[in-house]
Formats: C-alpha cells, sequence, structure tokens
C-alpha cells in the first residue's frame, strides 16, 4: 500500500510536566482551569496544549512562538523524545505511540534525524566522526561515511576542520557541525530546534538555502 502524502499528523497532542498529569488534563477539560491554576493546584506545567497539524512530504513545516511556549516540547514528540500525556502522533501512516524500544530505536535510525540547539556533540569524537556517528550507527562502511560526512561539511563551509574537536570550534562552528550530521544521514524527516541561531547572517542564508534544495530532492 502506498504511502500518504501525509508524512507527520499530530492529533490533540497534551504535554503536562509533573507528578499528576492525567490528573490535571483531566480537570483542565471538565473545568477548564488555567496553566496558572494547573501549576498551583497540581505542581504541573503545561508544556503543549491541545495541538493538531499535519505536514506534508517535501514539507517544510515552521513552528512559531515566543520563548517558553512549548516549540521545542513539541518537536520532540515527533521522534518520541518525549511522550505525550495525551493524543496521538502519526508517521508515515504508522502511530508510533504504538513503537516497541526496539522499533523506536529503528525507527529514529532509519527516518528520522534532528538538528538539536544545544548542538549535541560528542567531546571526545573529532569533527568529521561526529558527523559521521549516525552513518556508522547504520553499519555504512567507513571508507563510504567518511565521504559522505566531508561533502556535508563542504556544504556548511568547514573544510579543514574535520580533525578539530568541539571545544576548539566557536558556537556557531558546532552548529554548523550539527547542520553537517543531518546532512550526512539524509533522513526522509529531518527536525530542527532553532537550527541557524548562532550563525552569522552570511552562513544563514547560505544553508537555508541548501535546506530549501534539500527539500525539494
Amino acid at each position: 500500500m502506498p504511502k500518504s502524502e501525509t508524512a507527520i499528523k499530530i492529533s490533540n497532542v497534551w504535554k503536562i510536566f509533573g507528578d499528576n498529569p492525567e490528573t490535571a488534563l483531566a480537570d483542565i477539560k471538565e473545568n477548564q482551569i488555567s496553566k496558572s491554576q494547573v501549576l498551583s493546584k497540581y505542581d504541573c506545567v503545561v508544556g503543549v496544549a491541545d495541538v493538531s497539524l499535519e505536514i506534508q512530504r517535501g514539507e517544510i513545516f515552521c513552528v512559531m512562538g515566543l520563548s517558553g511556549s512549548g516549540k521545542s516540547t513539541l518537536v520532540r514528540h515527533i521522534n518520541r523524545l518525549l511522550d505525550p500525556t495525551a493524543g496521538e502522533i502519526i508517521v508515515n501512516d504508522r502511530n508510533i505511540m504504538d513503537l516497541s524500544d526496539s522499533d523506536l530505536r529503528q525507527y529514529r535510525n532509519e527516518h528520522i534525524s534532528m538538528v538539536f540547539q544545544n548542538f549535541a556533540l560528542m567531546p571526545h569524537r573529532s569533527v568529521i566522526d561526529n558527523v559521521a556517528l549516525p552513518l556508522e550507527i547504520r553499519k555504512v562502511p567507513k571508507n563510504k561515511r567518511m565521504e559522505t560526512a566531508r561533502k556535508a561539511l563542504e556544504m556548511v563551509d568547514l573544510v579543514g576542520w574535520d580533525n578539530k574537536f568541539a571545544d576548539e570550534l566557536s558556537g556557531g562552528m558546532q552548529q554548523r557541525v550539527g547542520l553537517a550530521r543531518a546532512i550526512a544521514i539524509d533522513s526522509e524527516i529531518l527536525l530542527m530546534d532553532e537550527p541557524f541561531g548562532a550563525l552569522d547572517p552570511l552562513i544563514r542564508r547560505q544553508l537555508q538555502g541548501e535546506f530549501m534544495e534539500l527539500a525539494n530532492v
């Protein structure tokens, strides 16, 4: 059966942090209590409130909002770094809440990658080894993964930095390493949490163009 044109479908997702999230959510639904009341009554924080959205294949979808509004929290549900308090998340026509731990690892490895706001680089690995790490996990032969990693580093203008380590790089350069890692793995779904925040305007425009081209491939 062919895949639908919808890559990601999020339906009525709630995320409440705290010891009694289900009880707090029931009170919200029954009595329409506010976020401040949830905090004072249950010592719980509403991270995501009844979000529904659909993202089509090949679409670049931007989640916008104020700092602390739940953007990163929502994105982390798509690869199940966080599980929702309630709601449904369908990726490639599959409810990812039904995945076992082993199936979840396979799903992340084969279908999805993420660029983190805090870069998430391995400090004991060189730049090129950081970029090639997801390919190593996929058991791609070393020559092939190094070739792919070098091409990705070239795309983010980090040629010649292969053997440096994270603590030798500026924040913007570390962010570019994270972007190169995402490019190298070439997943069908790429999640990005403020990926260009630490970059200077010229590099930012260049990489935005690169990712626009990748989305159309």
